[in-house]
């Protein structure tokens, strides 16, 4: 079992909680944080009032360089400069710079095991270079998004060439009719963040889908 926490999200879910705008969440069974937030002070404010020490996190995967999804890293790195940063091959100098400060990042370019049964797609899209998670549960993967712009449905399509895809949570961005098609076979969906046909998705999928927001807990 995998718990996922939401440490970072424009939508609210959980008082006590900043709702700003931006992503992040925690693997904690893994030890990996996904994404930063736009406000590091935020992000670790958040995790404090979660009970989450950032140094108990291992791995930090950034999505794409966005500052909604890396604008926390520096606070974070302070706070955890022992941290493995995994970035991607379309990260500007500037950020690879900024992470330089604390550790060397490590640059993925494909599909990549991270920690145990979790993996990193490696970069997708064109015009915005993304990567996902795709975490293994029992019936398949779990996909990851930051805000999913090379769309979520080739995102899915990525990580069901390595298996069955049975869920995804996170921004889905812009939402194409051939995206929410591309959603039916999926038992576990929590579109939050950036993602603009939101009620659109909880209206088709009304047995799957599950609301999102800072301080939300996925127990997969």
């Amino acid at each position: 079992m995998f718990t996922i926490t939401e440490v970072y999200n424009n939508i609210p879910c959980r008082e006590g909680l900043t709702a700003d705008w931006g992503f992040s969440c925690l693997i904690e069974e893994a030890g990996l944080l996904f994404d930063t937030g736009e406000r590091g002070d935020v992000l670790l404010a958040n995790m404090q009032a979660l009970g989450i020490d950032p140094s108990s996190v291992r791995y930090l995967v950034l999505s794409h360089d966005h500052h909604d999804h890396i604008g926390g890293v520096a606070a974070f790195l302070d706070a955890n400069p022992s941290v493995e940063v995994y970035v991607h091959d379309a990260f500007s100098e500037k950020t690879l710079s900024l992470i330089r400060e604390q550790t060397e990042p490590r640059i993925v370019r494909e599909w990549t095991e991270i920690a145990d049964g979790i993996a990193v797609t490696g970069p997708l899209g064109a015009d915005i270079r993304e990567q996902a998670l795709a975490v293994a549960v029992p019936d398949g993967y779990l996909v990851v998004t930051g805000c999913a712009h090379p769309h979520i449905g080739r995102i899915l399509e990525r990580v069901s060439r390595e298996g069955r895809v049975w869920g995804v949570i996170g921004g889905f961005h812009t939402v194409s009719g051939e995206d929410i098609d591309a959603l039916a076979g999926v038992a576990y969906l929590s579109a939050s963040h950036c993602t603009n046909r939101i009620g659109e998705l909880a209206e088709r999928y009304p047995g799957s889908f599950r609301a999102g927001g800072v301080g939300k807990v996925h127990r997969i």
